[in-house]
């Protein structure tokens, strides 16, 4: 027994609209994830950040920003096409 085409085409919109309606909440999530209270200092200071954005305290050792850079410039280097 086959069924309705009008079946079948409600389905398909019915999981559409479910899809569209997750993947706004999913970005609206997302986004609250992210949203910083960039103009209350005291609140950055709760979640271990200054007023401009850098973590409190940390300082990686220069060894490691090097090491970084280093690492950086051979893969571009490498990635270079030669012409």
């Amino acid at each position: 027994m086959r069924h309705s085409v009008y079946l079948k085409l409600a389905t398909v919109l019915i999981r559409a609209d479910l899809r569209r309606e997750e993947r706004e909440w999913q970005r609206k999530v997302r986004r609250s994830s992210y949203d910083l209270p960039w103009n209350n200092t005291h609140l950055l200071r709760d979640i271990g950040l200054e007023a401009d954005g850098r973590p409190i305290g940390f300082s990686e050792p220069e060894v490691v920003t090097i090491e970084r850079r280093v690492r950086h410039l051979r893969r571009v280097l490498s990635s270079r096409i030669p012409t």
